[in-house]
């Protein structure tokens, strides 16, 4: 787990080629205006994972697909789109 860095506003705009490569590497970025936390940058892909830990119901459908996958209750993408 990466820690998270604390970075002004100021900071930001002199180093936002290095900030931005650092997230897409798992950074979290604290963005502090006037001493005062303001916002947060982290990499799509975080931001996705939360999106969906606050979709209940995705997390539901997740979860039974999980379940059908080990029961053997699927068709392989393969045989899915396969031509007759």
């Amino acid at each position: 787990m990466n820690v998270d860095k604390v970075v002004g506003v100021a900071a930001i705009r002199s180093n936002l080629r290095k900030i931005v490569e650092d997230t897409a590497k798992g950074s979290r970025y604290i963005i502090t205006s006037r001493s005062q936390p303001r916002a947060v940058l982290m990499s799509i892909e975080e931001v996705e994972m939360l999106e969906i830990m606050a979709d209940r119901a995705l997390l539901e459908e997740i979860r039974q697909a999980q379940e059908d996958i080990k029961t053997g209750r699927y068709v392989s993408y393969e045989r899915y789109f396969e031509r007759p």
